[in-house]
């Protein structure tokens, strides 16, 4: 946490911030700060000053009550899924509706989406607003996708489960708050490079990847064997490459590791080639080898992952 914004001060805010929205109850607090979000934030955007980093903690945390929210019925009910994933994209709409008003002591994850957008993109121009709401339609449209699945009782194939993985692991978003921190936009040539679009897609699956692995005995823990009860199965990588391909547990893990190794190996070479041609961009590219590190660090040591 760096020396104009301690940690406890950013917690502090949070902490208001989930309250004023009820988003987690005060019973609930204390588990909800073991995960150690502020850490990462910290870890993985070193420049922020206090409230960047009260954004980035407060978007973390939202996504993070939004991914649990749907382990329950609303991830089993494509309507209610739809509803809810609607009223978070009109949000992004240049005149949003107003919305429905919510009961006093009941969670307002609208409202509480909508104070996140707004601050996201009040000092922004508008080209990096518009793919910061498109990133954010590809993130939070993933929930549907997946709520289907759950209610039909599939599953999504390897190839399908890469792409969908992708945008739900909503790293796009913070990969583009990267640029909020800064005050600066990369210029718009910069990201209209192939090469730019490859390496953003290569941090999402590693990162995503590297997760999977952290996250399974949690997934597991919550689900019935996969071969029992299919319409609980997660969309971790493992249990993927073990339905499809019929792999071992043990043998998926493998094949998971030799990925995340290539994805990096290969996103290196690609800020390589962008910092010969782009090297004004060189610290974007610096900075998202650094958040892919400060996922790989919390994944291996959050309590989110623990059993209860």
């Amino acid at each position: 946490m760096t020396a104009g914004a301690p940690q406890g001060a950013v917690t502090d805010a949070h902490t208001a911030w989930l309250l004023r929205y009820c988003l987690v109850p005060e019973d609930a607090l204390e588990r909800h700060h073991s995960y150690a979000l502020p850490a990462l934030i910290a870890d993985a955007y070193p420049q922020a000053n206090h409230e960047g980093l009260s954004l980035l903690v407060d978007m973390l945390g939202w996504f993070t009550i939004i991914d649990d929210h749907f382990d329950g019925p609303t991830g089993r009910d494509p309507a209610a899924a739809r509803r809810l994933i609607r009223d978070f994209l009109d949000a992004m709409d240049p005149a949003p509706p107003a919305g429905d008003p919510v009961p006093a002591g009941v969670a307002d994850l609208p409202a509480a989406w909508r104070d996140l957008w707004h601050r996201q993109r009040a000092a922004m121009p508008v080209l990096w607003s518009r793919r910061a709401a498109r990133d954010w339609a590809r993130c939070l449209t993933t929930f549907v996708t997946e709520t289907g699945h759950r209610a039909a009782a599939t599953t999504p194939t390897v190839r399908q489960a890469v792409l969908l993985r992708r945008h739900a692991s909503c790293l796009y978003p913070f990969t583009n708050m990267l640029e909020w921190v800064r005050g600066t936009p990369l210029p718009e040539e910069v990201h209209a490079e192939p090469e730019l679009r490859l390496l953003r897609a290569h941090i999402a699956d590693t990162a995503t990847l590297v997760n999977d692995l952290y996250s399974l005995e949690r997934e597991e823990r919550q689900c019935a064997p996969f071969d029992e009860e299919p319409r609980c199965a997660p969309f971790n990588m493992v249990t993927v490459l073990r339905r499809e391909q019929r792999m071992s547990r043990d043998a998926a893990i493998s094949t998971v590791r030799a990925e995340i190794d290539r994805l990096s190996l290969r996103g290196d070479i690609l800020r390589s080639r962008l910092a010969a041609h782009h090297p004004e961009a060189g610290w974007y590219l610096r900075e998202t080898r650094r958040l892919v590190d400060g996922v790989r660090r919390w994944s291996s040591t959050t309590s989110r992952y623990a059993p209860t």
